[in-house]
């Protein structure tokens, strides 16, 4: 007997006491194909061949799993090996352990990441974000595909499809995570190039756009500050922090009062203050910044220091997890339901606005100094030769600015929602 198709197969049974047995199957690529049958088992398809005088078999695979034309493809290529003198079972070894060896874009990204946190040349924030941005946007796309395997096709599908979504800032960016990871395997010569490299945001109509020149006046700062006072009070009993809690409000309003980042400020501890000084250890240029704190921005602190649970170091605690800071995300979710639903009538605007808010009537009210200005936002200056030679901190004409700030804030946008600058004196020593 010999199996020329599938339907003989699903008749095929084993005779009584028999235990195994080999049937013939037909191949027009020769002979040795044959069907075993098992006591117990699925049949499987086997070689058997002949190199160098010896006799050799090898398993192709269990029926129905493959199948009869597939098991005569696999018989093909096996002699096509034998008559060039090749053993197809080292031959499929050889290949196995190749593709095991060979490293895929999820392997490689996780490696990078792994990489990144244990060299410590990125933030943790940073960090976080470039694997975000494969888990959410890239991994389904990329995930499986071998790095000798990725073409330019496989990214740009990836990041049009980004770009489909209307998100053309997280786009841009996520061309930037490929390049990095991608230099990442070149470096390590797992790859001969960057494909990543031939990509443009452009491309993708992701390029950067004009910066921001959105900035709010005195009048607008004095809205969004009463907005804040209001939202921390209650209407007919209803409690407003369901669109801005306490913290969130705070934090506001020590973003304008300080000009910083928002990241610093949803960071800010206990410990790092020392009467009015707030050292930041850490900054988004590498360095420590020291940012002196007006008599309101004390007040807000010394709030806060009441409000916080036991033993929390940290100023602004989360309403929902208890010894922890609240995230940048929250602030800029309350402040966009804020705008949409109190100040729906004001021009556009985000958080990183209200530091250039800060820094544009620090010029304007004040008559800051443009490099003065520039130190209280921690920038580094633009021009090469300052930057190299000219090292001093002005110290006092930084704490000048915050100090003339304060009162202003508190004159003319706080009004009459604060008490006297008198009454808003608070002697803190929080720094241990």
């Amino acid at each position: 007997m010999m199996i020329k198709q599938d339907r003989q197969i699903s008749s095929l049974e084993l005779p009584e006491g028999i235990k195994s047995k080999a049937i013939s199957v037909y191949s027009k690529h020769g002979g040795g194909l044959v069907l075993e049958l098992r006591e117990g088992k699925k049949p499987r398809f086997r070689y058997r061949f002949r190199i160098a005088g010896r006799q050799h078999a090898m398993n192709l695979g269990s029926y129905p799993a493959l199948s009869l034309s597939k098991a005569r493809e696999a018989h093909q290529d096996a002699v096509l090996l034998v008559q060039k003198g090749i053993d197809p079972r080292q031959h499929r070894k050889a290949e196995k352990a190749k593709n095991e060896s060979v490293i895929t874009m999820g392997a490689l990204v996780e490696h990078w990441l792994k990489y990144l946190e244990q060299a410590a040349e990125e933030k943790p924030d940073t960090i976080k974000r470039h694997g975000d941005r494969w888990r959410l946007h890239l991994s389904k796309h990329l995930q499986d595909i071998r790095l000798e395997d990725l073409t330019l096709a496989h990214l740009s599908q990836a990041l049009e499809d980004m770009r489909s979504k209307g998100i053309k800032e997280e786009t841009r960016k996520a061309l930037s995570t490929l390049n990095l990871c991608l230099d990442f395997a070149l470096a390590r010569h797992w790859v001969n190039l960057n494909p990543a490299r031939l990509l443009r945001p452009k491309d993708f109509k992701a390029s950067v756009g004009l910066g921001r020149e959105r900035w709010l006046t005195i009048p607008e700062l004095r809205r969004l500050w009463g907005t804040i006072e209001e939202l921390g009070e209650q209407r007919e009993g209803i409690p407003r922090s369901v669109i801005l809690s306490l913290s969130i409000g705070n934090i506001l309003r020590i973003l304008i009062l300080t000009g910083c980042r928002r990241s610093e400020v949803v960071q800010m501890r206990f410990s790092q203050l020392e009467g009015e000084k707030w050292t930041i250890p850490e900054t988004k240029n590498g360095k420590a910044h020291t940012v002196y704190l007006c008599p309101l921005a004390l007040k807000i602190i010394h709030q806060q220091h009441s409000i916080s649970s036991p033993g929390c170091d940290f100023v602004f605690e989360s309403d929902k997890r208890l010894g922890q800071s609240v995230t940048s995300d929250a602030v800029t979710r309350a402040l966009t339901r804020l705008r949409e639903r109190e100040l729906p009538e004001m021009e556009h605007f985000t958080i990183h606005d209200l530091r250039r808010s800060a820094a544009t009537n620090w010029a304007e009210r004040i008559g800051a100094e443009e490099r003065i200005i520039e130190l209280c936002l921690n920038h580094q200056p633009q021009n090469k030769l300052i930057r190299t030679y000219h090292r001093s901190k002005h110290s006092e004409k930084c704490r000048a600015v915050w100090m003339q700030w304060g009162e202003l804030v508190e004159r003319e946008i706080a009004n009459d929602q604060c008490e006297s600058s008198e009454s808003n004196v608070i002697a803190v020593n929080f720094g241990k």
